[in-house]
């Protein structure tokens, strides 16, 4: 196989790829969504509600404010925040206590820190700290996930989620997430799923 060829494949496979990525958007939430400035960012700290009180989805037929009994129930936002495995929030919630109050609680430490604690009853249960940017109004989280399998867009593809996080206009807590799963058999691009979810979560 010649140079020439070999590039061709490596510039194709190198596009794809970038298509690929997940890419957020404010479509379902742009006119409830405060645009935070820089210096604003310490505005996000505070408690809020473990479970959401509305979801925003870019597929589908939902009103932009649907409230789903099931995915508000399911949701619990320090694991969706610190892109923790589902089976962690299962195990959680099968040891949550109905009589005790949980919250997730948030502290812009500085303009590319930030801390997050799940409380009951006021006290620590467990805690990260997650990285990130200011960009567009919102503070973007370094915890992205990226699982790539095979040769992308030649025999394989690739599963890639993001986040960030904002203030809707009474200061309640946005999370974004951007998911994209795509893939491919010799650059025949085959059926892939994308979409942008963003759960709102009560102000304490």
């Amino acid at each position: 196989m010649t140079n020439r060829k070999i590039n061709i494949i490596i510039l194709t496979v190198f596009s794809f790829t970038i298509l690929s990525c997940a890419s957020f958007t404010k479509k379902r939430f742009r006119k409830e969504v405060t645009n935070l400035e820089k210096t604003e960012l310490k505005k996000l700290t505070g408690n809020y509600s473990l479970n959401p009180i509305r979801r925003y989805y870019s597929l589908g037929k939902e009103e932009p404010n649907d409230k789903i009994p099931d995915f508000l129930k399911r949701n619990n936002g320090y694991y969706f925040l610190t892109n923790e495995s589902y089976e962690k929030k299962s195990e959680f919630d099968s040891l949550k206590k109905n009589e005790n109050t949980y919250l997730l609680s948030l502290n812009i430490e500085n303009t590319n820190k930030l801390n997050v604690e799940l409380l009951e009853n006021s006290k620590v249960l467990t805690d990260t700290i997650i990285g990130g940017k200011y960009k567009n109004g919102m503070f973007y989280l370094n915890n992205k996930y990226l699982d790539c399998n095979g040769v992308p867009f030649l025999f394989g593809g690739c599963r890639n989620n993001k986040r960030r996080i904002g203030l809707t206009k009474n200061g309640n807590l946005l999370i974004n997430e951007a998911f994209s799963n795509e893939g491919a058999v010799l650059l025949i691009i085959g059926a892939g799923h994308r979409y942008n979810v963003t759960y709102e979560y009560e102000r304490k």
